[in-house]
């Protein structure tokens, strides 16, 4: 299967399936940076949610991979290729503790190319961006996940070249220091656990918060819905005259902080409409793009993450259908509905199917 990332292509080539009760092994295809959307790159995002798509282009670790055997032929190097890496946290995986190691040091060199890859290319996307050009999916992450992966290059690749044999235990101990095309499957379904789990208390008050209004969870299930809801309940769903306490909730229930020493109510509330924003826009892009049934597992679930979708203990089916249904939200009629009602509706009904 070739698809196209911008200029440059890869194949990922998949074995025939293997009997039952044959080891099954998984590779992945990782593209993209990872970088938290400030508030100045917000005039960025008109080019991004207007991007004319190539045909099947895609991000990082967008090629669905967990039912792929582990490759047993020499990789087809005919064309430019991005790094094929093995991801040995993947499900389905039975490795000894040596094939492990050996899958973790590889996983993480690859990841250091991808990202010097990732660093020469952002500067010419953000250039498109500025003259105002198209870019696709791929391109919008690695604008977005890029700047902060340069400032783990350092410490990380010293980990990778004097002592790898410790970086399982460094990531463990110090998650932060790992650049985005390092981060394995396994990191990102510890990170969205830990995520849900706090996400799971937030619920219990933005109940309260509802209740409170004299509205039901079930009055946000659907778009007509919640534009109805929109439109009578200005104080909530207007991102411009939200609450400090209600701004507090929406903010930490998108993982994105709360008001303390870090962040003031004028801060917070911009990097609330920045994301609110970036989603907006990629959604589009996966509208267009038609990804989310290609997208691999880690990748899925930080998809579903960014949105605030539920993602332990959801079937990888589940966790499309969802990420399916919010874009279809956003999208909906003709992409008027206001994103924070969206927001609201997973508060409201967070842990069950959207």
């Amino acid at each position: 299967m070739s698809l196209r990332v911008g200029a440059a292509r890869a194949r990922l080539l998949w074995p025939t399936a293997t009997p039952l009760g044959q080891q099954q092994r998984a590779f992945t295809l990782v593209r993209g940076t990872s970088h938290a959307l400030r508030t100045k790159h917000r005039r960025l995002l008109g080019a991004y949610a207007t991007a004319v798509v190539g045909p099947r282009s895609m991000g990082l670790h967008t090629t669905k991979h967990s039912q792929a055997p582990w490759p047993t032929g020499p990789v087809d190097k005919s064309e430019p290729a991005i790094v094929v890496r093995a991801d040995p946290t993947l499900p389905g995986q039975t490795l000894t503790l040596f094939q492990k190691l050996k899958g973790f040091i590889s996983f993480y060199k690859g990841g250091l190319k991808e990202l010097m890859s990732n660093i020469k290319a952002a500067p010419k996307i953000q250039d498109r961006l500025s003259k105002g050009e198209t870019v696709t999916r791929d391109e919008m992450l690695i604008h977005r996940r890029t700047p902060a992966d340069k400032w783990r290059l350092v410490p990380f690749g010293f980990l990778v070249v004097i002592i790898p044999e410790l970086i399982p235990l460094t990531i463990f101990l110090f998650p932060g220091v790992c650049p985005s095309t390092c981060v394995t499957y396994g990191q990102v379904a510890k990170m969205a656990a830990k995520s849900d789990a706090a996400r799971n208390k937030l619920h219990a008050r933005a109940l309260a918060r509802i209740e409170g209004l004299g509205l039901a969870p079930a009055a946000f299930a659907d778009a007509q819905s919640l534009a109805q809801l929109a439109r009578g309940n200005e104080g909530i769903f207007d991102l411009e005259q939200l609450a400090r306490a209600d701004l507090q909730l929406v903010s930490q229930f998108m993982g994105l902080g709360k008001i303390g020493l870090v962040n003031s109510e004028s801060q917070l509330r911009a990097r609330v409409a920045a994301h609110l924003d970036y989603l907006r826009a990629d959604d589009r892009l996966i509208t267009a793009e038609q990804t989310v049934d290609r997208l691999g597992l880690a990748e899925l679930i930080r998809a579903c993450q960014e949105r605030a979708i539920a993602s332990t203990g959801r079937s990888e089916e589940q966790l499309r259908a969802s990420l399916t249904a919010w874009t279809a939200l956003t999208q909906a009629q003709n992409r008027t509905l206001p994103m924070l009602p969206i927001v609201w509706s997973r508060l409201a009904l967070f842990g069950k199917s959207i």
